[in-house]
């Protein structure tokens, strides 16, 4: 079992420092559709001028994106991170492969931000972020080292967790 070096503390990092970015993104867009909304005409000559229509609802869809995302950005910064823990749970990054061999897969177990992928070491593996909800951290939460999970994609295959952090 061959241990990868992982900093939880640098991955949530990484994490928060993504949606930092994709908040910026959408803020962007924001004012654009926004300010698109205010410069239309507000009386339309005709039915087929809708382009301020289809940029208040693109500024209200981003509106809300935004609202989910500082969400998200909140549950991270106040997220406790555990120390040791001799179970998988919430903060706690888990390999899993083959009894005889290394971890394959690596997941980061986070309430928010599922699907999210963190590059580590020098970009040759990946970590994914995966939530509670998701079959992957259902399957994990609870589990110890050593103990033997099926995923639903692999249900012939009898892989070992190991508790990276």
């Amino acid at each position: 079992m061959s241990a990868i070096p992982v900093d939880k503390v640098t991955l949530l990092q990484a994490v928060i420092l993504q949606v930092e970015e994709t908040l910026r993104r959408l803020g962007s867009g924001y004012t654009v559709a926004r300010q698109a909304t205010l410069d239309s005409p507000h009386v339309m000559k005709s039915k087929r001028e809708v382009a301020g229509i289809e940029a208040s609802y693109l500024a209200n869809a981003l509106a809300g994106n935004i609202q989910e995302r500082e969400f998200r950005l909140r549950t991270l910064r106040g997220m406790r991170l555990p120390d040791a823990p001799e179970r998988a749970v919430l903060g706690c990054v888990v390999g899993i492969g083959p009894p005889d061999g290394p971890a394959e897969r690596l997941y980061f177990i986070l309430p928010v931000c599922g699907g999210m992928e963190i590059p580590v070491q020098d970009g040759a593996r990946t970590i994914r972020v995966v939530t509670p909800e998701t079959p992957v951290a259902k399957a994990l939460l609870g589990k110890s080292v050593g103990d033997e999970v099926r995923l639903r994609n692999d249900q012939d295959r009898l892989d070992r967790v190991r508790l990276l952090v």
